[in-house]
């Protein structure tokens, strides 16, 4: 069973993920259920969020590949499980490279 802080810091980035999408010009079809967030570009390309309890993890797909992240207090975010890359960076490439959109989260 995940952790209260595992639920509140994925709830934190889900809605920090949804309210930056809401704000992009390109206005992507969001749709979020059962712990999973279903991104649609015009392009038809697809981003899908999902939350793993089980192994406390954000996983990440995109026309890319497949990623999975776990939270460090050190990063301060979710880091790639392989490569140690932090989500929100390798968001916004992932976003300009398989849409063209500019994301940030600043």
């Amino acid at each position: 069973m995940a952790s209260p802080v595992y639920y509140e810091r994925i709830d934190s980035i889900f809605e920090e993920l949804e309210d930056r999408l809401d704000m992009l010009d390109e206005d992507p079809d969001v749709a979020a259920a059962a712990g999973v967030i279903n991104v649609t570009f015009r392009s038809g390309v697809v981003f899908v969020f999902s939350r793993q309890p089980p192994t406390e993890q954000l996983w990440l797909a995109t026309p890319g590949g497949g990623f999975h992240y776990e939270w460090s207090d050190s990063a301060d975010d979710w880091l790639d499980t392989k490569t140690g890359e932090a989500f929100r960076p390798f968001l916004v490439a992932q976003m300009a490279e398989h849409t063209g959109i500019a994301f940030s989260w600043s």
